[in-house]
């Protein structure tokens, strides 16, 4: 398995592994460099596991075997520096600081593409073109993408609907005229206010899009479509908002850029004309 960010992955797996395989996986994160010389007996006996749970944890984690995990490692140790993948501390350097965020943001944009699914994109892609209107919220960092969403299709000729009054949303979509869509954003998938607003929409017959980063939340049952974004960073307080509004504002542009691509050329006249008319107004 090739991966970019070989030891960020694997700490993100922690939560799919045995007690034992959790002990296991820790100790390669924490010492890379002495496991690839390690048999897996060797490491066995480190970890206080077996030789045999080297091997599950190995499979686990996407390897064909622990020898096939101790070749991944060896690809990646030359440009790994083992601080980067570790959260922000005290009187951090600014040049260390930087590295983190890069390499972060570089996985969560590698790990958005891995799980971004085609066939969920190309149903709301139509979906969005039957709606006469679309009706989009967000809160907290997820409004940002929700913002995000309303002027990108805004600028496209699509009447959007954005705003944080929840009654304001529920009443447009009892009083609709016309095919509706509404986007719900929501990083856990299990936020109130977009929960509520989606049961409005499921009672007046509102098509259900949920961005959401777990297929299981309960966001994403409720939604008739849904796109799972990346979770990386999940398990860090302080990166976690950043690398997941990351995720959803990449998540967004593939959405977005997918729709302009099945009538290109209406829609680059539209941007056009909605420039020409910002440019008039700045005159």
């Amino acid at each position: 398995m090739e991966h970019q960010h070989l030891l960020i992955f694997i700490k993100e797996q922690m939560s799919q592994l045995t007690k034992h395989e959790q002990r296991i996986a820790q100790y390669i994160i924490n010492h890379p460099e002495e496991t690839i010389n390690l048999s897996a007996q060797q490491l066995g006996k480190l970890t206080q596991t077996s030789a045999a749970s080297i091997i599950r944890c190995s499979h686990k984690l996407n390897f064909k075997g622990f020898t096939d995990l101790k070749l991944a490692i060896s690809r990646y140790l030359p440009s790994h520096e083992q601080s980067i993948y570790q959260e922000i501390k005290q009187d951090e350097t600014v040049d260390s600081i930087s590295k983190k965020l890069v390499t972060r943001a570089a996985h969560t944009l590698e790990m958005t593409e891995k799980h971004i699914s085609s066939e969920s994109v190309d149903r709301i892609v139509e979906q969005l073109y039957q709606s006469d209107s679309i009706i989009v919220y967000g809160v907290s960092a997820s409004s940002l993408v929700a913002q995000d969403i309303y002027q990108k299709f805004t600028r496209i000729g699509k009447q959007v609907i954005y705003s944080l009054d929840t009654h304001l949303l529920s009443t447009a979509m009892a009083s609709q005229t016309g095919n509706l869509t509404f986007i719900g954003i929501s990083n856990s998938g299990e936020n109130n206010e977009t929960l509520s607003l989606a049961k409005v929409a499921k009672k007046y017959g509102v098509k259900i899009v949920g961005i959401t980063q777990s297929q299981t939340s309960t966001l994403a049952k409720f939604a008739d479509h849904y796109l799972i974004h990346d979770a990386s960073s999940e398990s860090s307080l302080r990166l976690a908002a950043t690398s997941s509004l990351i995720s959803q504002l990449m998540t967004v542009d593939i959405l977005f850029y997918s729709y302009l691509s099945k009538d290109y050329d209406h829609h680059v006249m539209t941007m056009s004309h909605t420039r020409d008319a910002v440019e008039l107004y700045l005159e």
